[in-house]
């Protein structure tokens, strides 16, 4: 379902370079060698036809909540480092298209797809499977169960001196932001007894967003995709059988092909 439709023109003739600073982030003047008026004026149109979609315009937000960058093969991507709920509800793909003549042309279609948010599920004290049965159980309530994997047992990773760990993957269909969506499943830890003591450790429940659809959110809270995905198999196995066909939204692979 489509949640939004925005399209911007920028003269790229009329773009004041001193522009950048108040545009562009850090990534974003990183992520190309030169920034130059054509550079520059697409970032300007995409962000704008980005807060147009989102039904709002730029009231209240900030044009560096988002970054617009290319990954290695130059195809476009946008990070999300503020969430913003668009006018008519959540987000989990977004869109964008740039073209270039005289003009700087953009794009952006936001979209809510069912399902296609991937949750996933480890626990290695107690009653492992139990512990499992009791956060489907509690992501029922926050959420619609689209698809369980199967649970699998594997060897800790990272930190290996400790006792093996059940896994499995769950897609859910959610009307909460990705952010308070993680903010929730750190209170379902909590709740299920995990207590926070050292990085890998033993714990009874983790909860990870593994995809939220294609976005890309870096922040102090939340980074989506799962930095390690692609280095772990108690992620990408669960992910294979439920998603074989997802595509991760900054490699441009997809699940089955890891």
């Amino acid at each position: 379902m489509i949640i939004g439709i925005g399209n911007d023109i920028v003269d790229i003739s009329r773009i004041d370079l001193k522009l950048s600073e108040r545009i562009l982030t850090e990534e974003e003047k990183t992520n190309k060698a030169k920034v130059t008026h054509e550079y520059l004026a697409g970032r300007f149109a995409l962000k704008e036809s980005f807060f147009k979609a989102l039904g709002t315009g730029l009231n209240g937000h900030s044009f560096k909540d988002i970054s617009f960058l290319n990954r290695e093969d130059g195809s476009l991507y946008i990070k999300i480092h503020k969430y913003h709920m668009a006018k008519f509800g959540t987000y989990n793909f977004v869109h964008a298209t740039l073209s270039h003549d005289k003009f700087a042309m953009a794009n952006t279609i936001l979209e809510k797809e069912q399902g296609k948010i991937f949750i996933a599920i480890g626990t290695n004290l107690g009653d492992r499977e139990n512990n499992i049965k009791k956060a489907i159980k509690e992501l029922e309530y926050i959420s619609k169960i689209v698809k369980i994997s199967s649970i699998i047992e594997t060897k800790p990773y990272g930190k290996t001196d400790q006792p093996d760990f059940l896994n499995c993957v769950v897609e859910i269909d959610t009307k909460l932001p990705p952010d308070k969506l993680m903010e929730t499943l750190l209170e379902i830890e909590k709740k299920l007894g995990r207590v926070r003591t050292e990085k890998w450790g033993p714990r009874i429940i983790d909860l990870d967003i593994l995809f939220y659809g294609n976005l890309v959110i870096r922040n102090e809270l939340l980074t989506v995709p799962h930095y390690d995905f692609q280095n772990r198999d108690f992620f990408i196995n669960p992910m294979k059988e439920i998603a074989p066909n997802f595509v991760h939204p900054i490699l441009l692979k997809k699940i089955d092909e890891f």
